[in-house]
């Protein structure tokens, strides 16, 4: 027969187990370094920023927020923590790629099945819209395209 003090217990060791478990996507995710590089060979955008081909560094700026940054421009983008069922080989980042738009999609890591998936701006949107609604494809249909993620030393 249960006690009220095991019932009690097992009520917090319960309460524990599910405060970790609803915590670990985050603190899983939060992996982007300050000194992340990444060289990008064609013009891209995240949100409302438009970046030309070139070299940027991705950085942690808070809670699923990264920020993309080169010299002269930056940009915050939210992400959230997903995880996929095979680990990829090498870091890299995805854009998805509608015609000649490229767009800031994902963040992943060398070995790691967590990965950061970075919120759709309003322009993609609409372009995937108009995608969906034009049926002579005047726009290609959407692609990924991975680029390499290079780490800085200290």
């Amino acid at each position: 027969m249960l006690t009220l003090s095991k019932l009690n217990i097992r009520a917090a060791v319960a309460g524990v187990a599910l405060a970790v478990a609803l915590a670990s996507p985050a603190l899983h995710a939060q992996w982007v370094p300050e000194r992340t590089q990444v060289i990008v060979p064609f013009a891209f955008e995240v949100g409302s920023t438009h970046f030309a081909p070139g070299t940027y560094i991705l950085s942690n700026a808070g809670e699923h927020v990264v920020l993309v940054q080169n010299g002269k421009h930056s940009a915050l983008t939210m992400s959230s923590p997903e995880m996929a069922p095979k680990p990829p080989a090498t870091s890299k980042v995805v854009f998805h790629r509608y015609g000649n738009q490229y767009f800031l999609r994902e963040i992943w890591r060398t070995g790691d099945p967590d990965y950061l998936s970075c919120q759709e701006s309003k322009d993609e949107r609409s372009l995937r819209r108009e995608m969906h609604q034009d049926n002579r494809a005047s726009i290609s249909p959407e692609s990924n395209v991975e680029v390499a993620l290079l780490q800085l030393p200290r």
